[in-house]
């Protein structure tokens, strides 16, 4: 976007949530030079010597191309690690224009920031053991992120081994349940580990922890009344993948 500010979508976020009356809201993304809204002369000083030099983001499809791009980055070692200094500190400290949201596991091995190779200022994360959205909190905060600071995709993303997909496996196969609260975090997995229950044993978890990125992608898809109506109007797409541990790999679920 070079920082210009989308006027259609400032006016829907206005109007809809004006939520801590944001200043500035764009579809995010940033290239070197740009400026990025701020609200004082200083900060958009700072702003333009950002170092952040990753592609623009115009639209979902753009925003998946940079993410899958930044991931390609981490595998091969090769990574900018842009974005992360203090003049883009800096340059941010006004406002924010993330141009993806990622809905990922709280697992400490799986670091969105890390794995896309983006700055700060890039990637508006929300972080729950399993990664489910079935929460009014969960999905307010990706309703946020949508309606007002311009992010125009949203990706789900589940990991290998997920210990939460474990434990609902094992609810389905009759274990006891486990202890304190954490059940409430393993009870929205519960469909995607009872649909594959007809498979070999050995292909359960993994075929479990897509099927819950695809659940948790439809959930989002279906969200009233922010979500549904910028997918029908192509301004936002939602994305299921899952994470290789061992690789590093993005992998996009169909």
């Amino acid at each position: 976007m070079g920082g210009k500010v989308d006027s259609e979508h400032t006016h829907r976020s206005f109007s809809r949530r004006n939520l801590f009356q944001i200043g500035a809201v764009t579809a995010g993304g940033l290239v070197a030079g740009s400026a990025v809204a701020a609200c004082s002369s200083s900060a958009q000083d700072v702003a333009a010597s950002s170092t952040t030099t990753t592609m623009a983001v115009n639209n979902p499809q753009d925003a998946l191309a940079r993410l899958m791009a930044g991931n390609a980055r981490f595998v091969s070692g090769e990574v900018l690690s842009q974005g992360q200094d203090a003049t883009r500190r800096a340059a941010v400290s006004d406002t924010q224009t993330p141009y993806a949201v990622i809905l990922s596991c709280s697992d400490s091995r799986v670091a969105p920031e890390i794995v896309f190779d983006d700055g700060i200022g890039d990637l508006f994360i929300a972080r729950v053991a399993g990664n489910t959205a079935t929460t009014p909190i969960v999905q307010g905060t990706i309703e946020y992120a949508i309606s007002s600071l311009g992010s125009v995709l949203i990706m789900v993303l589940g990991h290998e081994n997920c210990g939460a997909v474990k434990a609902a496996l094992g609810s389905v196969h009759g274990d006891p349940p486990p202890p304190g609260q954490i059940g409430a975090f393993v009870e929205p997995i519960i469909p995607a580990a009872q649909s594959v229950q007809s498979l070999p044993s050995d292909q359960q978890l993994n075929a479990a922890i897509q099927q819950n990125a695809r659940n948790q992608c439809a959930l989002l898809k279906s969200l009233q009344p922010i979500i549904a109506p910028e997918i029908s109007s192509g301004k936002v797409n939602v994305v299921a993948a899952e994470y290789e541990l061992v690789s590093g790999k993005v992998l996009l679920l169909n």
